[in-house]
């Protein structure tokens, strides 16, 4: 259900809520009244939730105590943790049954269980990430194109495992495991997932090339996959459509079988992920439901991209689904704050009012307290939210210092007289992408300038977290800045975003902590600098960005883990103003 892609784009819009007020009851209920409850349908993976029948009786009652319509439930292993991709959790003649389900149909049970208890059951069925398949059969395994040598893959840890999407035998033996799911069991519908590739450099096996270079004339094995062309853009079309093709075969299946109406629905990638080869028009003709992942904070973006008209994961399915009755099912997560998720909920219910159903995905066992809160959320936004506003908070610092959660989340600042240091902490946090979110200590600036400091200490902090120097053009999210940061494991990287709303880039060098960081602004001219002594330095970028005179610099940190003790300890802090 998720992958570890690079995808980190992301911008905050500031919502105003507003009700008529009549008296407190009556507002409430009229607010109530204005907002019908969403549907609920929560995805469940098998293999943590369901061992047994108790298992599946327990969570059928949750689910019915807390509201939810529908459980897509995992009848193929999606990851290889727990159990290896490709096995099922049924009594299949075709695949491979996971090992503990022998003797225990969870498909059967939960279908029983459900559909006592008024729920309907969608089955979902992961596709092209197969561990029994690809370790089966050789000549079914994605290839990657790897320094010009045709390689298996098998993911950046080596522990994913995908069979080639285009290869008819494969294509014919997943299809195969659906047919005998919706021939055997009662399912209210099929859900299909991992129906892509993971990159541009694949598959290159010699089954796809010769299919290729008989209809394009040429070898994909000469294509430049790590830079756009036209050659990239012939290959991803192609491969595109395949995929295309491969779900209208599968709704073909279901046509043909003993439940012609069954619903089929397909998980999508955001669309920033063209890579894949995965594009909802080009099957919005053959499926009943959609359900983009709008993880935005898993996938580096801010909450209004899951919402937003003017781009973001609904307003792109939307356009790609246009003039097909395709139902969205917008998938979230769980673990948001309530202010996400009522803002998330309004924005939804304001641009989109045509999805009827939330999503939400558990990687582990669905906790009761998850559903209750699930179930509580229904008809959010509540009358008495407004957004949350952006402000300084009180920090004891020196002189001219102001602290800010840009992002509005949590981290503090405090600065040691004695030790001449500040610490700052900082959790569920990003700089990168369209918008950012991290706590700064800042003060105002005119013209050019020049920080110096040193990053001393990074604790109990993501591998990603980044502390630095940032010079920002306005305290917004989406701001234009140019920064130079230290990771925690990931060495240093001079960022940068050339426009306001803009995707951020960055440039990377070795080092790790401590480390002396310095970024000077000469005109519109930025420059980021990384020093072991901070008397030698090293340039590990330079930018050009339109900014206005007044600007904002200061010490910025972000952590995307969620650790309440990370810290990072800042010494030998300078500004030069020229």
């Amino acid at each position: 259900m998720r992958v570890a892609l690079r995808a980190r784009f992301m911008a905050v819009l500031s919502l105003v809520l507003s009700f008529s007020v009549t008296g407190t009851s009556g507002s409430v209920l009229a607010a109530a009244e204005s907002h019908p409850p969403f549907e609920t349908e929560v995805i469940v993976r098998t293999v943590n939730q369901f061992k047994n029948k108790a298992d599946v009786l327990n969570f059928v009652a949750m689910s019915k105590r807390y509201g939810v319509d529908v459980i897509s439930m995992n009848v193929k292993q999606d990851e290889d943790d727990e159990v290896p991709s490709g096995r099922v959790f049924y009594r299949s003649d075709i695949a491979p049954i996971a090992q503990g389900y022998e003797n225990f149909d969870a498909l059967r049970e939960v279908l029983t269980a459900a559909h006592d208890a008024g729920i309907q059951v969608h089955a979902w069925i992961p596709q092209f990430h197969d561990q029994e398949a690809f370790r089966k059969h050789a000549e079914w395994q994605m290839q990657s194109l790897v320094n010009g040598v045709q390689t298996p893959f098998k993911g950046a840890n080596g522990n994913e495992y995908f069979v080639n999407p285009l290869h008819h035998e494969v294509q014919q033996y997943e299809r195969s495991i659906i047919r005998e799911v919706i021939e055997n069991y009662p399912v209210d519908g099929v859900v299909l997932d991992w129906i892509r590739f993971d990159n541009y450099n694949m598959d290159v096996s010699d089954y796809t090339v010769a299919k290729y270079q008989a209809q394009f004339g040429y070898s994909p094995l000469d294509i430049d996959f790590e830079t756009d062309s036209p050659q990239r853009e012939q290959w991803n079309a192609w491969r595109t459509e395949q995929i295309g093709q491969y779900v209208g075969d599968i709704r073909q299946d279901i046509s043909q079988s003993s439940n012609p109406d069954l619903r089929l629905g397909v998980y999508i990638l955001p669309p920033e992920f063209r890579e894949v080869g995965q594009d909802v028009s080009k099957f919005k003709q053959h499926i009943d439901f959609v359900a983009p992942m709008a993880y935005f904070d898993d996938w580096g973006f801010n909450s209004d991209w899951v919402y937003s008209t003017e781009y973001g994961i609904l307003k792109d399915t939307s356009d790609r689904i246009s003039g097909h009755p395709v139902d969205i099912v917008a998938t979230l997560d769980n673990d948001w704050t309530d202010d996400e998720y009522q803002e998330v909920y309004k924005g939804i219910r304001d641009n989109y009012p045509g999805v009827k159903r939330l999503s939400f995905f558990a990687y582990g066992t669905w906790p009761e307290a998850e559903l209750a809160k699930i179930n509580e959320r229904t008809t959010w936004p509540t009358p008495d939210w407004t957004p949350p506003v952006e402000q300084d908070y009180p920090a004891q610092l020196p002189a001219g210092w102001k602290a800010r959660n840009i992002g509005s989340m949590p981290g503090n600042a405090a600065y040691h007289s004695s030790k001449k240091q500040f610490t700052m902490s900082s959790r569920s946090t990003d700089i990168w992408g369209r918008a950012d979110q991290l706590n700064f200590v800042y003060q105002p600036v005119k013209g050019d300038a020049e920080m110096t400091l040193q990053v001393r200490s990074m604790d109990l902090m993501s591998g990603w977290a980044k502390a630095g120097i940032m010079i920002r053009e306005s305290l917004d999210a989406d701001s234009k800045h140019a920064d130079m940061m230290l990771t925690s494991e990931n060495g240093a990287a001079f960022q940068y975003r050339v426009d306001t709303k803009g995707i951020t880039a960055d440039r990377t060098a070795d080092a790790s902590t401590p480390s002396w960081l310095k970024l000077s602004r000469k005109g519109n001219t930025f420059t980021g600098s990384i020093s072991t002594d901070g008397k030698k330095w090293q340039t590990v970028g330079t930018v050009n960005i339109s900014m206005s005179r007044q600007v904002y610099i200061g010490m910025a940190l972000s952590n995307p883990g969620d650790d309440p003790g990370s810290k990072a300890v800042f010494g030998n802090v300078k500004i030069t103003a020229r």
